[in-house]
C-alpha cells in the first residue's frame, strides 16, 4: 500500500470513527449522521479500492499494516466491533453513505448482518482463549498476503494473463519462507475467518499444498507449481452466484449442479489464459475427483488423479472444515484432520498425502492422544517414520503397539483439543 493510499486510508478511517460516534450521540436517521456518512462515503472513495480491517486482541490491522494504538474514536468502533462478535470489515470502493449509515446502525443496534454486500462484517478468530503476542503478529504477517491473492485471483477470473506473473511472484516469496523455515503453520491452524473466505482458503490452500510438496522432496519448481495450482484451485467458484456460494441451508439439486461445475470452469479459465504451468487447470480439474476418482467431475476415461491433485485435495478438505461458513461453524482443528483420516479410509484421500499433513502440523507427535482401531485409547510415543499414520503408541493399561509392524491396526481418531498426555 503506497502512502498516499496509505494516507487516504487514515482518512476513512477516521471519519468512520466520527459515523460511528455521531450515531451514538444521536438517534437514527439525525441530519448530522446523515452528514457524518457522506463525509466517510466520499473519503472511501478517494482511497479508490477495497478497505479490510481486522483487529487481532488489541491490534488494529489494515490491508498490510498494524496499528497498536488506535485513535480513540477508532477505538471504541474496534471495541463495538467485538462486542458483536465482528472482528473484521471488508468495504469495498463502491459502498455508499446509505450503506455506511446502514452497517454503523446495525452495529450499534446488534441486528444482524447480511451476507454480501459493499460491505462484509465477520470473523478473524483465534482458537487459542487468548491470544498472545507472538500469535498476533504471525497472524497479521499472514494476512498481510491475503490483498496479493485478491489481486492475482480477481485479475484470473477476469482473464488477464498478467495475472500469472503476479501469482508466480507470490508464490516463489511464500516457497522463500517456507524453505527458511518461518512458521506459517500456527495461522492457519488457529486463525478462521468467513468474511473473505474465498482469498482466505486459496492462501491456505497454496501454503499447505506448497508444504506437503516440500516434505515429499520435490524440486523448488515443483513446490512452486503445486502452490500456484493450490492458489488457482477454485478459481471456477468466481462463476457460481453469490447466493448460492454463502446459501445458509442445504442446496437444491440444481443449486448443486451449478456448484459442481466450478472444477470445469476452473479448468477451462486457466486454458483460456494460456497458461504456462499445463498442472493448473489439471489440479482445477481433478481437486474434488478423489484418489479412487469417485467425486466429480466423473468421467469413465479419466485415469488417476495427479499426485500434485491430491496434495490440493488433501489442503482443500480440511482448511474448508477448519473455516467458518455461512451454513456451518468452524470444525476444530482435531475434528476436521479426523475427517481427513476418515475420507482416506473410504479412499476419497490418498494416505501418502495425509500423512505428509499429519506430520506438517504434528497431529501425531509424541504426548497426542488417540484413539485406535479397536476403541481403545492410547498415546503417542514416537512419531511414526516414513509412514506418519503409523507410530509407536502405548495404550491405556501399559501395552506398547508399533503401528509400523502392525498391519491391521490404525489411528481412529486423536484426541479434540489438542489432549497431550
Amino acid at each position: 500500500m503506497g502512502q498516499s493510499v496509505r494516507s487516504e486510508v487514515g482518512v476513512f478511517l477516521r471519519d468512520l470513527a466520527g459515523l460511528y460516534r455521531s450515531r451514538r450521540l444521536y438517534p437514527a436517521g439525525n441530519e448530522l449522521i446523515r452528514a457524518a456518512a457522506q463525509k466517510a462515503a466520499a473519503s472511501l472513495a478517494r482511497v479508490g479500492g477495497t478497505v479490510r480491517i481486522a483487529r487481532l486482541g488489541d491490534d488494529l490491522v489494515v490491508e498490510d499494516c498494524t496499528l497498536a494504538e488506535p485513535p480513540p474514536a477508532l477505538a471504541a468502533l474496534l471495541r463495538e466491533m467485538g462486542a458483536r462478535g465482528h472482528e473484521s470489515v471488508q468495504v469495498e470502493p463502491g459502498a455508499g453513505a446509505e450503506e455506511l449509515e446502514e452497517w454503523v446502525e446495525r452495529l450499534v443496534t446488534g441486528a444482524e448482518f447480511p451476507l454480501g454486500g459493499a460491505i462484509r462484517a465477520g470473523v478473524l478468530a483465534l482458537d487459542a482463549p487468548g491470544i498472545d503476542p507472538e500469535m498476533a503478529e504471525l497472524a497479521a504477517g499472514y494476512l498481510a498476503l491475503l490483498p496479493g491473492v485478491e489481486e492475482t485471483l480477481q485479475g484470473l477470473a477476469a482473464g488477464k494473463s498478467v495475472s500469472l506473473r503476479r501469482a508466480e511472484e507470490m508464490v516463489r516469496a511464500i516457497a522463500t519462507r517456507l524453505a527458511a523455515g518461518e512458521e506459517l503453520f500456527r495461522p492457519i491452524r488457529e486463525l478462521k475467518s468467513h468474511d473473505q473466505y474465498t482469498f482466505t482458503h486459496a492462501l491456505n490452500v497454496c501454503v499447505l499444498a506448497a508444504a506437503m510438496a516440500e516434505t515429499q522432496g520435490l524440486p523448488e519448481e515443483g513446490v512452486n507449481a503445486v502452490a500456484l495450482a493450490g492458489m488457482c484451485h477454485d478459481l471456477g467458484k468466481e462463476k457460481v452466484p453469490a447466493e448460492i456460494l454463502n446459501k445458509p441451508g442445504r442446496l437444491t439439486s440444481e443449486e448443486r449442479l451449478v456448484m459442481d461445475r466450478h472444477p470445469v470452469d476452473g479448468a477451462r479459465m486457466l486454458l483460456g489464459l494460456g497458461s504456462p504451468h499445463p498442472l493448473l487447470p489439471v489440479v482445477a480439474y481433478q481437486h474434488h475427483r478423489g484418489a479412487d476418482g469417485q467425486g466429480y467431475p466423473a468421467s469413465a476415461a479419466a485415469g488417476p488423479c495427479h499426485p500434485a491433485s491430491l496434495l490440493v485435495s488433501v489442503a482443500d478438505v480440511y482448511d474448508a472444515l477448519r473455516t467458518i461458513r455461512p451454513y456451518r461453524p468452524a470444525r476444530s482443528a482435531e475434528v476436521a484432520f479426523n475427517a481427513l483420516l476418515q475420507d482416506m479410509r473410504r479412499g476419497y484421500l490418498h494416505p501418502i498425502c495425509v500423512g505428509a499433513f499429519a506430520g506438517l502440523l504434528e497431529f501425531l507427535a509424541p504426548g497426542r492422544r488417540v484413539r485406535l482401531w479397536d476403541g481403545r485409547a492410547a498415546v503417542v510415543l514416537e512419531a511414526g517414520a516414513p509412514d506418519r499414520l503409523r507410530p509407536l503408541v502405548q495404550v491405556d493399561g501399559g501395552q506398547m503397539l508399533d503401528l509400523a509392524v502392525q498391519p491391521n491396526g490404525w489411528i481412529e481418531a486423536v484426541e479434540e483439543d489438542g489432549a497431550r498426555a
